[in-house]
């Protein structure tokens, strides 16, 4: 578990902590979640953004379990362009919206797969 990416209130995920721990603005988040910037500033903890923030969620805890707890290590991962992406930075697909390949690839990752 991340406890840093919860608020300590209400026990949900909140936008703006996982903002900060990937180190982009909340806009790149709202953006990866489908959602306008506006109401996930107002609300970052809502409980209408709990599942699609659970998937990025899932993303940087495995990035940072891969990195034996290496928070750095892990965004340098998310910053760097990849050979197994076509080239392109892992953050670029958050900041798409298009989660989808990037939880594909961290899971094979996770799991050892060839990707």
């Amino acid at each position: 578990m991340e406890p840093a990416l919860f608020n300590p209130q209400t026990g949900r995920l909140d936008a703006a902590r996982i903002a900060r721990e990937f180190n982009v603005p909340v806009a790149i988040i709202a953006e990866a979640i489908g959602r306008k910037a506006p109401g996930v500033r107002k609300s970052p903890d809502a409980s209408s953004l709990q599942g699609e923030l659970r998937r990025l969620y899932r993303i940087w805890v495995a990035l940072v379990d891969l990195y034996a707890g290496d928070k750095t290590n892990a965004r340098i991962f998310l910053n760097a362009p990849n050979r197994s992406l076509e080239n392109h930075a892992p953050i670029e697909f958050i900041e798409n919206g298009d989660l989808a390949p990037l939880e594909l690839f961290v899971e094979a990752m996770s799991t050892r797969q060839p990707v």
